[in-house]
C-alpha cells in the first residue's frame, strides 16, 4: 500500500472512529433526553389521571349529595302531606265534638286558659255563632270561679270551636281556638318528625 493510501486510510479510519463515537455520544445524549421525557411524560400522565380522579370523586359526592338532599326533600313533602292530612282530620273530628257532651267543659277549659293566659280581671270573650249559649254559660261561672268580669263579645269569629279571650282594652288576646290550638302543635310536630328523621341516620 502506497503512502497516499495509507494516509488516506489512516484518516479515513481516525474520521470513521470519531464520527462513531460522535454517533455513540449523539445516542447516549438521545436515550438520556428521551428516558427524562419519558419520565416526564409519566408524570404528567399520573397527574391527570389523579386530578381526574379528584373530579370523578367530586362528581360522585356532589350526585350522592345531591340524590340524599332529592330524597330528604321528597321525605319532608310526603311527611308535610300527611301532616296536613292528620290536622284535616283532626279539625273534623274537633268539629265532630263540639255536638257533644263533654264540649261545654272543653270550651270552659280553653276559656280558662286563655284568661290565664291574658291575664288581668275584665275580659271579652268571642266565639262562633253556634257556641254563643256555651259560652254565656261558660263566662257566667269562670267569672264567679276566677274572680273576674266576663263579657261576651257581640262579634263571633269564624271557627269550628274554642274562643278568643281579649283584655278588656284590647290589647291582649289569646286565641285558643281548635284552628289556633292546631296550628301551635304543627311546629312541634314537625320539630319531632324531624328529630326522628335524623335519627335514622
Amino acid at each position: 500500500m502506497s503512502g497516499v493510501q495509507y494516509t488516506v486510510k489512516k484518516v479515513s479510519d481516525e474520521a470513521l472512529r470519531e464520527m462513531l463515537a460522535d454517533l455513540a455520544e449523539g445516542k447516549t445524549v438521545a436515550e438520556r433526553a428521551l428516558s427524562g421525557k419519558i419520565v416526564q411524560a409519566q408524570v404528567e400522565v399520573q397527574r391527570i389521571a389523579e386530578q381526574q380522579q379528584r373530579q370523578a370523586d367530586a362528581l360522585r359526592r356532589q350526585i350522592i349529595g345531591s340524590a340524599e338532599m332529592s330524597a330528604r326533600n321528597k321525605s319532608l313533602e310526603v311527611v308535610e302531606e300527611n301532616l296536613n292530612l292528620a290536622f284535616s282530620q283532626a279539625s273534623q273530628k274537633l268539629e265532630a265534638s263540639t255536638h257533644g257532651a263533654d264540649y261545654m267543659r272543653v270550651l270552659k277549659g280553653l276559656v280558662s286558659e286563655a284568661i290565664d293566659q291574658v291575664a288581668g280581671k275584665e275580659f271579652l270573650v268571642a266565639g262562633n255563632l253556634q257556641d254563643q249559649e256555651l259560652l254565656k254559660r261558660v263566662a257566667e261561672e269562670l267569672a264567679v270561679e276566677k274572680n273576674v268580669r266576663l263579657t261576651l263579645d257581640s262579634k263571633t269569629i269564624k271557627s269550628i270551636g274554642g274562643a278568643k279571650v281579649r283584655s278588656s282594652d284590647g290589647y291582649v288576646m289569646f286565641d285558643n281556638t281548635f284552628e289556633a290550638r292546631l296550628e301551635r302543635l304543627k311546629p312541634v310536630l314537625r320539630a319531632q318528625i324531624a328529630q326522628l328523621f335524623s335519627e335514622e341516620k
